[in-house]
């Protein structure tokens, strides 16, 4: 036994220590991302006015000098905001700025986005009053969203929450008007062009003459056409980015209408206040289900 140790002892040895380096050099375990968004798509009845529920819940709070940055989408969005001191109903008006609201650890949101053009029959207020708005429900509109906190179940799951949220949209929009049909339509038009194409041609669609259709469009959503369109043109980008992680930013500037990789970058920074790597490392920390543009 002896005469066997000596050779099988040393070989043991180097053997552990090349596991070790080995180990040494693999990756660190990916931690799971701190933040955590969802959507979830309405019924038909409720969809002639929501576009989408949606959730975000942290698990900790941003960097204090990396606050998190809400990306604009041209929608107005009713939500329930639970932190631990409580819950309050908040409004977020259309917008083409960054928003950076406040995101502490456990934070969970949930919400109702509106479709552009439904932020006075719902809520009864002046889209042009609420754009850039983002806190408290103005007193006019609080009567009917009050119930909405007192609508959700206490949990975290989606599973659960989003079927209570949408019971509570349908009671919302109950008493809604129909929107302007010649808005929807050209809402829709920008929308399937991707932010992209002639105003004239967006007008054509809606059968309206564009000087007429540039009146109307803001009193009925808070935003030009022109803004319409390139907030749906930076949206475009961003969901390219969210699901084709392999391509380059001068793929997805071609592939969503920017004359070429400055121009996007220029809007980035102008509607996210983000460089587009900067914006890309914000989407990587936090995982998305079912989002569309």
């Amino acid at each position: 036994m002896g005469a066997r140790d000596g050779p099988v002892g040393p070989a043991r040895c180097i053997r552990c220590d090349q596991v070790r380096r080995v180990i040494s050099r693999l990756p660190s375990p990916v931690s799971p991302q701190p933040f955590r968004y969802a959507e979830r798509t309405p019924s038909a009845e409720a969809g002639r006015l929501i576009l989408s529920y949606w959730s975000f819940q942290a698990d900790t709070a941003p960097p204090p000098d990396e606050p998190y940055t809400v990306f604009p989408d041209g929608c107005a969005s009713l939500a329930c905001v639970r932190t631990g001191g409580g819950s309050f109903v908040a409004l977020v008006g259309p917008r083409v700025s960054p928003l950076r609201p406040p995101v502490s650890a456990g934070v969970r949101i949930w919400g109702l986005r509106l479709w552009p053009d439904a932020i006075a029959p719902v809520l009864g207020l002046s889209p042009r009053g609420v754009r850039d708005h983002f806190g408290f429900v103005p007193p006019r509109a609080r009567p009917v969203c009050i119930d909405l906190a007192r609508s959700l179940p206490p949990s975290d799951d989606p599973e659960v929450v989003f079927p209570a949220l949408a019971q509570f949209a349908l009671r919302l929009i109950s008493n809604a008007a129909d929107p302007d049909p010649r808005v929807r339509a050209a809402i829709r038009a920008i929308v399937s062009r991707r932010g992209e194409g002639a105003l004239q041609d967006v007008a054509r669609e809606a059968a309206v003459g564009l000087r007429h259709l540039q009146r109307l469009f803001p009193e009925a959503t808070g935003l030009t056409l022109r803004e319409y369109a390139r907030v749906r043109r930076l949206r475009e980008a961003l969901h390219m980015r969210l699901t084709r992680e392999s391509a380059g930013w001068s793929h997805i500037a071609a592939g969503a209408g920017y004359v070429d990789h400055a121009h996007l970058s220029r809007e980035f920074v102008a509607l996210t206040g983000l460089a587009p790597t900067a914006a890309a490392g914000q989407l990587e920390s936090t995982t998305h289900h079912d989002v569309r543009p």
